[in-house]
């Protein structure tokens, strides 16, 4: 009997595990066609038609490094949600977060162009100041409570903290991850027609847009733990439309930003 119990618990999970996959795959293509990816602020930034494409992008600099400096709290508190047997699968993202990065990681961003001394043993944070120097914008500048990026900092981290941690894994896999390096692509081809930045100054952007990917199959490896009942299915939808909507609405208000000439502001 303990046999043929074990037989049926093997092919349910084989059932569930390819219906999870179905759903996650359905999941990952809402996320990658969402309108956060392909928000118009991106392609305005890319193109160069805000009003002032350099001001622009140091708005970007200054605004967007409220969210950076959250990010290792965002991924401690995905951490703290998982059981203790599955947290082990986040532990090349908590690693390379803090700027470390296996040979073969390396190999891969000086194929490149970013030598291994601009980001090895660098905290993720550190480049992205390292970006705004680049850009003249002073790094960690305080950042005002009605700001919108720290209207989105703190509600993603209450999700995080506070929903179900499949909303939560849902949020940072599926709403972050996974999609990052699509919009990052933007910004970057920005900085190099516009910013007119030195090599290292760029390495954030450069670096994001290759391991990010990486970091959101070790999300989506949790995804599937979850994605085997309504309840999950549900949660991991939640968090991942609501990062997506959260990270548009700073997309609308940094368009709206950029398209305000002084005279429309007064």
């Amino acid at each position: 009997m303990e046999h043929q119990a074990t037989q049926r618990n093997s092919s349910s999970d084989h059932l569930f595990d390819a219906s999870s996959l179905r759903y996650l795959g359905e999941l990952r293509a809402e996320a990658l066609h969402h309108g956060a990816v392909h928000h118009p602020y991106l392609t305005a930034l890319r193109e160069g038609t805000l009003r002032d494409p350099q001001e622009a992008l140091r708005d970007f600099a200054r605004q967007y490094q409220g969210y950076s400096a959250w990010f290792p709290h965002f991924l401690a508190a995905v951490d703290k949600r998982l059981p203790q047997e599955l947290r082990s699968i986040l532990d090349e993202n908590k690693a390379e977060e803090s700027g470390c990065y296996d040979e073969e990681t390396l190999l891969e961003l000086e194929g490149a162009g970013l030598q291994r001394e601009w980001v090895n043993g660098v905290p993720h944070p550190e480049l992205f100041r390292r970006f705004q120097r680049a850009l003249s914008v002073e790094p960690d500048a305080a950042i005002s409570p009605e700001a919108p990026v720290s209207r989105w900092r703190q509600e993603l981290l209450t999700l995080l903290q506070n929903d179900h941690p499949a909303a939560a894994i849902g949020a940072l896999g599926l709403g972050t991850e996974l999609v990052v390096s699509h919009m990052y692509a933007s910004v970057l081809e920005s900085v190099d027609r516009f910013g007119k930045i030195s090599p290292e100054g760029r390495s954030f952007l450069v670096l994001h847009a290759l391991v990010d990917d990486a970091h959101a199959e070790s999300l989506l490896k949790l995804a599937q733990r979850f994605a085997v009942d309504g309840e999950g299915r549900a949660a991991l939808a939640r968090g991942m439309r609501a990062a997506l909507e959260m990270r548009a609405e700073f997309w609308d208000e940094l368009l709206k930003r950029g398209s305000t000439t002084k005279e429309d502001a007064a």
